[in-house]
């Protein structure tokens, strides 16, 4: 079915799924590597009032969830995250049939996509990494 999609809109359609999939990612995270913030080790320092949980990154805290307590939403995310990693592999499929029937020119253009899309793939890493999970320090 996908492989029926023209051309650039292959690959436009993966750089897409990708935030799904990552933010699927960072959610299931959120709850499997969580802990009770009554049971962190903070040296006297406090996290915020409204956490349950939280997850212990480099010396910096990120908010988690316990699974006990929302699992509907761990449920939901955990479906997010199969459903982005299934979509994409149908995804790379369809573009590796495509660039088995391109020739020339055409094989060329698939080149130039697939590297634009990795590099979006960078930028979605770099903005998570260096915006979205830098964490908390305790007060």
């Amino acid at each position: 079915m996908l492989s029926r999609l023209p051309f650039p809109l292959v690959y436009v359609l993966e750089a897409l799924v990708v935030v799904p999939l990552l933010g699927g990612f960072v959610g299931v995270t959120s709850f499997l590597a969580a802990d009770p913030v009554a049971s962190l080790d903070l040296h006297g320092k406090h996290l915020p009032a409204t956490w349950e949980a939280a997850v212990p990154n480099h010396g910096n805290f990120l908010r988690g969830y316990l699974i006990s307590n929302h699992p509907v939403a761990f449920a939901a995310v955990v479906a997010l995250l199969i459903a982005s990693g299934v979509t994409l592999y149908f995804i790379h499929r369809a573009q590796l049939a495509q660039r088995s029937a391109a020739q020339g020119a055409q094989l060329r253009l698939h080149k130039i996509a697939n590297v634009c899309v990795f590099a979006v793939w960078g930028l979605y890493g770099y903005i998570l990494i260096w915006h979205l999970l830098l964490g908390v320090p305790a007060a």
